[in-house]
């Protein structure tokens, strides 16, 4: 059977739910040959604003379970079932995976121009005088 083509909204529902609960995009399309190949995905999520939208929220889905594997690394470190510098690498992994997917709740906070003081906009006219020197 050859796979998909043919744009398919409840197609892309199931993807995106297996994306929510913490699967990779690639490997979920490669699991199963009734789902479209990855330039086939690109290309509808490209094309449908429906789809794009559903594919952000699956992945903001699936970074609070990356939060729910940090605790539970943490959990298992602090336990002493794994060792600290693993827990480690997978915590840093998995905080720079939640700030990708999800900037806005998870990302760094950068702030270099107002001190956190609310920016003034600019003016939206600007008066110039011209003056001529006295002519002798």
């Amino acid at each position: 059977m050859a796979r998909p083509s043919e744009y398919n909204f409840e197609l892309c529902e199931e993807i995106c739910e297996l994306i929510a609960q913490g699967g990779s995009v690639r490997s979920i399309l490669d699991s199963k040959e009734e789902y479209p190949n990855f330039t086939t995905w690109c290309r509808w999520k490209r094309n449908n604003e429906e789809l794009r939208n559903l594919y952000v929220n699956a992945q903001q889905d699936k970074t609070e379970s990356l939060i729910d594997n940090i605790i539970k690394v943490r959990d298992m470190a602090l336990n002493g079932e794994i060792e600290p510098s693993v827990a480690n690498v997978v915590m840093q992994a998995d905080k720079w995976l939640s700030a990708k997917f999800y900037p806005k709740m998870f990302g760094d906070k950068t702030d270099i121009t107002s001190g956190g003081e609310k920016i003034q906009s600019a003016p939206t006219t600007i008066q110039v005088e011209i003056t001529r020197p006295d002519e002798d």
